[in-house]
């Protein structure tokens, strides 16, 4: 006579290959309520993540001691691990399907969030098979590991996609770093200076990303010490020694908040009391990049605030170590690439050490968008770009336009007959172009009137008029246009 089957576990079973289906589906035009349910992923992802190491880990406590857990107990937390990942399954499938997320680690997120779906779904299946039969108990406890292990990785791929694939492993790195270099030692404090161990950290983390090389606000840059001794453009000195009061920055730092000149602007993260309290001492006694913090702390009202600061300031230099680092593991994946392409590629000295420049070897190799396209993974980290004479033409500007901190470009005797500028136009930081020897005509010269930040251009040998270029300069005379070769690197 045939066992009667229990519908639950064929449910169980059949819900969890629908869900290891739903990658090869494609939502379109989703209704906006559905999009709207898509919103809540982010909110109910962590509740399957907990009930399922809460059943990992009663299943140990069971094994190594003489605690038992009651089966009513893992059988509501596989129930309601397995029905909460269906529907963050599902309100993630509908975020993915509204299109505000897309790529490569998406795509991977997702697959993975369908399995880890279905082995929850077959773990809970196998669970209500082992409590009929004692010998399901392993492929439940097989299953329970794959379980863990994908909602784990799962769980990786999302912290990757909200905040970088190297989210997980960027303090692995540093130790790796540190175990390598046995030499390294601990800054003792008796070694420390108040402007490189806490001014210039402080600046990193909440002035730099809008006063570096590469996007100088009121043309300051505090990227060093000699840079923030320079006046910017409204023409007064940063910093005064010995005067607070007569120092730009300070006092931008100290305006009213709803004041437009006030430093940070809003939406970015202001100094707080006892940092711009330490920055007024430090320009009231000379702005001395000598001043140690053992001196300092002489200073009875001083003393206290570097005690409260210094373990706040350990987390800045903590991301600066792993920005530089960063950097230096690029550097060395780019040599590589360099080497492979024929052309060179270094650190841009002009910059704050974090990007990198591009230039042709002479005699130049061929170098065509082809070529270029290899690059894409590394856009971002380009400063200064020089292609004279290589075979780039203006559909390659296409690629060029998204490398969003470039700030100079030289095309001199390229293909070039400007068609392709416009995919330039949303480079916020190019400063300078130089289209020397190409074919740019009339019509795309015009279209440098459209450039947001673009301060010098350099149009000789090109099919541009005379008239055309007056004309610019009278629409845009800060627009500095220059009728010779002009330099490249």
């Amino acid at each position: 006579m045939r066992k009667h089957r229990n519908p639950i576990i064929i449910a169980l079973f059949l819900t969890g290959l629908s869900v290891l289906l739903l990658p090869f589906f494609k939502l379109t035009d989703a209704p906006r309520f559905l999009l709207f349910i898509g919103r809540f992923h982010p909110l109910i992802l962590h509740f399957p993540i907990v009930l399922i190491i809460l059943v990992a880990l009663f299943e140990l406590t069971a094994h190594y001691t003489s605690i038992k857990i009651k089966k009513g107990l893992i059988k509501i937390l596989l129930f309601g691990s397995s029905l909460v990942t269906l529907a963050t399954i599902a309100a993630g499938f509908f975020l993915y399907a509204s299109g505000e997320y897309s790529g490569n680690l998406i795509d991977q997120h997702f697959w993975s969030a369908a399995v880890t779906g279905f082995a929850l779904l077959t773990t809970t299946a196998l669970y209500l098979m082992y409590c009929k039969r004692k010998r399901f108990y392993s492929y439940y406890l097989a299953g329970l590991a794959v379980s863990v292990v994908t909602v784990a990785y799962t769980s990786h791929l999302g912290g990757s996609v909200t905040h970088g694939q190297d989210y997980l492993t960027e303090h692995l790195s540093l130790i790796i770093h540190d175990l390598k270099d046995n030499n390294q030692k601990v800054k003792e404090e008796s070694d420390m200076l108040v402007y490189e161990d806490m001014i210039a950290p402080i600046f990193e983390a909440k002035c730099l990303s809008c006063h570096n090389a590469q996007k100088a606000k009121g043309g300051l840059m505090m990227t060093s010490y000699e840079n923030l001794r320079r006046p910017g453009e409204s023409g007064h000195p940063s910093v005064t020694a010995g005067a607070p009061e007569k120092s730009e920055l300070y006092n931008r730092l100290v305006l009213p908040a709803s004041h437009e000149d006030h430093m940070p602007p809003e939406g970015k993260t202001p100094l707080s009391e006892k940092e711009i309290a330490l920055l007024k001492y430090w320009i009231e006694t000379g702005a001395a990049k000598e001043l140690s913090i053992t001196e300092a702390r002489k200073k009875e009202t001083i003393a206290p605030i570097i005690s409260q600061l210094l373990p706040e300031l350990n987390t800045y230099r903590m991301k600066m170590e792993i920005a530089n680092l960063k950097t230096e593991e690029v550097a060395q994946k780019l040599n590589k690439v360099a080497e492979h392409l024929s052309v060179i590629i270094k650190r841009d000295s002009l910059s704050d050490g974090h990007f990198f420049t591009l230039s042709m070897k002479f005699p130049p190799a061929p170098f065509t968008n082809d070529q270029f396209r290899e690059l894409k993974p590394y856009y971002e980290i380009f400063s200064r770009i020089s292609l004279t004479s290589s075979g780039i033409d203006d559909a390659g500007l296409y690629y060029i336009g998204q490398m969003t901190h470039l700030k100079e470009l030289y095309l001199q005797k390229t293909k070039l007959n400007g068609s392709g500028l416009v995919y330039l136009q949303k480079l916020e930081n190019l400063e300078v172009l130089n289209l020397s020897f190409t074919q740019t005509d009339d019509k795309a010269a015009i279209d440098l009137l459209n450039f947001p930040n673009l301060k010098k251009v350099y149009l000789y040998r090109t099919n541009t008029s005379k008239e055309v270029i007056e004309a610019l300069t009278r629409y845009k005379p800060e627009l500095e246009i220059l009728q010779e070769e002009g330099p490249y690197f």
